[in-house]
């Protein structure tokens, strides 16, 4: 088995989880604040202008497949975020997967 977790803006959320769903996989959702080199768009009357912050806000969206579906999952999910967006998909091992 596989843990997928997935970097996205957060207006992207409801379109991923929408992705995961219809492959009948639950996920889980974290608050996290992303620092890298990115800015952060303002608009103001006049027109639209940039600032660098120290952090912008993420969200990781959590899932657990079977290792053979790893594929199918990160095609959905990348369809869904769509080209203009950047996201990070991470893949690691699941060791034990106890439900409960």
């Amino acid at each position: 088995m596989k843990r997928l977790a997935v970097l996205v803006k957060n207006e992207k959320v409801d379109t991923v989880v929408a992705s995961l769903r219809e492959l009948n996989l639950d996920a889980i959702i974290y608050d996290v604040k992303s620092a890298g080199k990115e800015k952060e768009m303002t608009r103001a009357r006049g027109g639209t202008s940039s600032m660098n912050l120290a952090y912008v806000p993420r969200k990781i969206i959590a899932t657990v497949v079977e290792s053979d579906k790893v594929q199918t999952a990160s095609e959905a999910i990348k369809k869904s975020i769509g080209d203009e967006s950047k996201g990070v998909i991470i893949v690691t091992s699941v060791d034990d997967f106890i439900p409960f």
